[in-house]
């Protein structure tokens, strides 16, 4: 059961998709954590150019309090791992909106043109964007801060999606590009091998579910490029787009 700062009636955004979330973040953090104690975990490989995942995204920087209140988390993880674990810099912690491109080595300046003009196409009208963030949880691929949007979120997906359907990627299709987001969620840290049972880190993020770490509005967006390597995971600013 979630204490009262974190229960649906408590969070001050309130989505019509928020419960839905809420099972969600404890759903994956179910399925993901006794394999974290076993130390069975399957960490994603580096990216290579062609790869689909880690490539452009457009994506929301995380920022103010919630950052710092976020930093407090990235240091506590980083003292509990035992295997390398990647865990972010506060400067590059962010919510991704939409996944554009696959993993490129060089990412062409036309690329950057195209989506910078689509994002200040279809956001003309769009109501403020605000995230709340409350709780810790996890995936099959690390630990996050659990996001939850207001609905002009939803409908930015949603606009970026029906406009960029006729078109399709670019360049490298991309994981998901044509899922629309339900998340807001931030990444805190990404597994890396050697495969170790990591029960500090366990115990840790089940301690922190009902942790509230605030509320952020959205005055611009970003377009990356990540940098992952076997030693960090960070973001390339390639544009940003005032909302």
């Amino acid at each position: 059961m979630l204490s009262g700062n974190v229960r649906e009636g408590h969070l001050s955004i309130v989505s019509g998709d928020t419960r839905s979330l809420q099972h969600k973040y404890r759903y994956i953090w179910a399925a993901s954590e006794p394999s974290l104690r076993r130390g069975d975990h399957k960490p994603d490989s580096i990216p290579l150019h062609g790869d689909r995942r880690w490539g452009l995204s457009l994506v929301l920087r995380v920022d103010g309090s919630v950052r710092d209140r976020l930093r407090t988390e990235l240091a506590a993880l980083a003292s509990l791992r035992h295997a390398p674990h990647l865990v972010y810099s506060a400067d590059h912690l962010h919510s991704t909106v939409r996944s554009l491109e696959g993993f490129q080595d060089e990412v062409p300046a036309s690329q950057i043109e195209h989506y910078a003009a689509q994002l200040r196409r279809v956001a003309r009208g769009l109501a403020p964007i605000e995230i709340e963030y409350a709780g810790l949880s996890g995936s099959a691929g690390g630990i996050l801060a659990c996001g939850y949007p207001s609905d002009s979120l939803i409908s930015l997906r949603q606009r970026l999606l029906e406009d960029q359907l006729p078109l399709g990627a670019l360049g490298v299709e991309p994981a998901y590009g044509t899922m629309i987001r339900d998340t807001a969620h931030v990444s805190l840290m990404i597994y890396r091998p050697p495969l170790l049972p990591e029960t500090a880190i366990a115990d840790y993020v089940s301690s922190r579910s009902e942790r509230h770490f605030g509320t952020i509005t959205v005055t611009s967006l970003s377009l990356v490029r990540y940098n992952p390597t076997l030693e960090s995971v960070c973001l390339t600013e390639l544009a940003s787009i005032p909302l």
